[in-house]
């Protein structure tokens, strides 16, 4: 790609920016501020992690000879019982603009908690730190270890934590960009407010590099969900929670505690900023809920529980109805309460007995949820030798945050334990790539099932399926790789598939006919190192008038698309569709194809009379489409 006079132009703008800063800005208290905490004043985690993540989509990924578009299905957290997936969808991108946003957020937030966690124990910076090893002994309080092993093994960690936890297939860094940036909020508050708003510069300017012109046509785009509905909110909030309760713990430890007021605006910065309001629900039918405003009201309330848990009173919580006059202890309300929910945890089990609900799974949600419903009430009829002090404000806000914690954990349990069937590929006409299986279908059902007892012993999850469906048993992937309605549009789509060290491409296309007056009569082609397979043909359309009494049929065949006459329901013959500007006939019908414009129209004529059969279908491939992105050139 050649550079342009804007590119150039804003390289050197940057540089001057940072001359500015070097040559008025406070270098000594900077250098000061990082020396203090980072080896030769460099955050090295932060760089060591985001060159593993970014190395594995350059390497493992394909991106370093494909950039655009990564090798993804052998990294998604398709299940349980494929570590693979679930070892490296932390780490793994979709698309370069996935990879992008995700490091910026790493390269804002991440030195903050690498700051916050310091390459030095805190014995070592009282008495002057040695670098490359603290004079204290152990592996956990040298410098290096410190900044190039733990700290980065902590965002790992985190990644995939949130991937094995995902609600269904995720992929991306983006869980423990959250965790990270929990972590940070927790511990440096008013520095995470200003790498949020360094991150938006960050992407600006990467923007700005790649993109430096824009132009771009008003058009219909493909038809796809919303953006919102494709963001794995969930993942994004267990991160946050997680690196939330890390930082607390490490505050308690260091007995530090943030201002309040600081905690609680930049927990609402962040929350609103980062959509941590997202809540999104599928409706069925292609229909995404989006719960917005119950979304702002769960981001404001987690502020407020934030902020208790890291700067809120160590004060013993009130005693409970301590105004009435004969006001019942808080062991006696304790007692009241797990009376309440052990004889809902009964009523739901005699519920699933009486309706003959899945036993396991129901019985385990309901457990789990009487058991954190519960945990409120131990304190207080625990045995008080067992307890160092009384609850506190502080602790019970913690309490709620790690119960919330495992409540949005918890939900994508099930879904991680489903398995594939050797037998899963719908239709015949798939094409095998080593160990995947390629094919289209319409209203297909994926043969998946739970190992866990969801109804009967082999029930499958049965929600039909169309277009071009991904398996890979050994994988226990089966997927749409690419929907009914976007081939529809595009006309032709690729889907890549592989492994750790092997990549290979199918190419998929569409073509058919838009009978009148009807539906569209289609094939789709599967093509792999030069061979093409006919995956799918579409059952044979009529057309809505009738030729000489006779009615015509567009047939989608093996290799070519045919046209059938029949009279009366009795087949009078059957012919290819004529090329253009060449004429075919069956009896006294004659068909011929023209083409004008590109556009082709096939049609009938007898006795002077001529009706329009078909016309080819027509598709909003790339090639065609006004150029989105122009970059200027010199």
């Amino acid at each position: 790609m050649a550079v342009t006079p804007t590119q150039i132009v804003l390289v050197l703008t940057i540089l001057a920016a940072l001359g500015f800063v070097w040559q008025y800005g406070e270098r000594d208290r900077w250098r000061s501020l990082v020396g203090d905490r980072f080896l030769y004043g460099v955050p090295w985690g932060t760089l060591v992690t985001v060159g593993i993540v970014v190395a594995f989509y350059l390497l493992a990924q394909g991106g370093l000879r494909h950039w655009g578009e990564p090798l993804t299905y052998p990294f998604i957290t398709w299940s349980y019982f494929y570590p693979t997936g679930w070892l490296t969808a932390g780490i793994a991108h979709g698309s370069p603009e996935h990879l992008v946003a995700n490091m910026v957020g790493t390269l804002a937030f991440a030195p903050i908690a690498e700051y916050a966690w310091s390459h030095y124990p805190r014995s070592s910076r009282s008495t002057g730190h040695a670098r490359g090893r603290s004079k204290s002994g152990g592996w956990l309080t040298r410098p290096w270890i410190r900044a190039v092993v733990v700290f980065p093994a902590a965002l790992l960690a985190a990644a995939y934590l949130t991937a094995f936890f995902s609600l269904g297939p995720g992929l991306g860094f983006s869980g423990a960009v959250f965790a990270i940036a929990g972590f940070a909020l927790v511990t440096h508050p008013l520095a995470t407010v200003v790498a949020l708003v360094a991150s938006s510069a960050l992407q600006l300017l990467y923007e700005a590099l790649t993109q430096p012109v824009v132009r771009e046509a008003v058009q219909t785009g493909p038809p796809t969900p919303p953006e919102w509905a494709a963001i794995g909110f969930q993942a994004h909030l267990l991160g946050f929670l997680v690196g939330a309760l890390v930082g607390i713990a490490l505050l308690r430890r260091r007995r530090r505690r943030p201002t309040g007021e600081r905690v609680f605006f930049a927990a609402l910065l962040l929350g609103f900023a980062q959509a941590l309001w997202l809540l999104v629900w599928p409706a069925g039918d292609d229909v995404f809920v989006l719960y917005r405003g119950a979304g702002a009201v769960l981001v404001v309330l987690l502020a407020m529980v934030v902020t208790v848990a890291v700067a809120g009173s160590d004060r013993p919580l009130p005693r409970p109805l301590s105004r009435l006059p004969r006001a019942p202890t808080r062991r006696q309300l304790a007692v009241a309460w797990l009376l309440v929910v052990s004889i809902g945890f009964l009523a739901g089990t005699a519920g699933v007995l009486l309706e003959d609900q899945p036993l396991f799974l129901s019985l385990g949600t309901l457990l789990l949820f009487s058991l954190l419903l519960a945990l409120p009430a131990l304190p207080p009829i625990v045995p008080d030798r067992w307890l160092s002090s009384p609850v506190s404000r502080r602790q019970t806000a913690i309490v709620c945050l790690a119960v919330l914690a495992v409540l949005v954990a918890v939900p994508s349990v099930p879904f991680g334990l489903t398995v594939v069937d050797d037998d899963t590929v719908p239709g015949s006409g798939e094409v095998d790539v080593e160990e995947y299986a390629v094919t289209y279908e319409r209203n297909a059902t994926l043969d998946q099932r739970s190992v866990v007892d969801v109804g009967d012993e082999n029930e499958t999850l049965d929600i039909p399926q169309d277009g071009v469906i991904v398996v890979n048993d050994d994988r226990e992937l089966a997927t749409v790789a690419v929907r009914t309605d976007l081939l529809e549009y595009e006309g032709e789509e690729t889907v890549h598939v592989g492994g750790f060290g092997w990549r290979e491409t199918v190419h998929v296309e569409r073509t058919g006919w838009e009978v009148t007056g009807n539906e569209t009569a289609y094939a789709v082609d599967l093509e792999v190192d030069d061979e093409t397979t006919r995956s799918y043909t579409s059952e044979p359309v009529r057309a809505h008038a009738a030729v000489d009494g006779q009615a015509v049929h567009v047939v989608p065949a093996d290799d070519a698309f045919l046209l059938r006459v029949t009279e009366d329901g009795d087949e009078v013959g059957e012919v290819a569709i004529p090329e253009p500007n060449e004429t075919a006939s069956i009896g006294d019908l004659e068909f011929s194809t023209a083409d004008a414009d590109g556009l082709e129209r096939v049609v009938a004529e007898a006795d002077d009379a001529e009706v329009q059969i078909a016309e080819r279908e027509s598709y909003e491939r790339g090639v065609d489409e006004p150029e989105l992105y122009e970059r200027e050139e010199e």
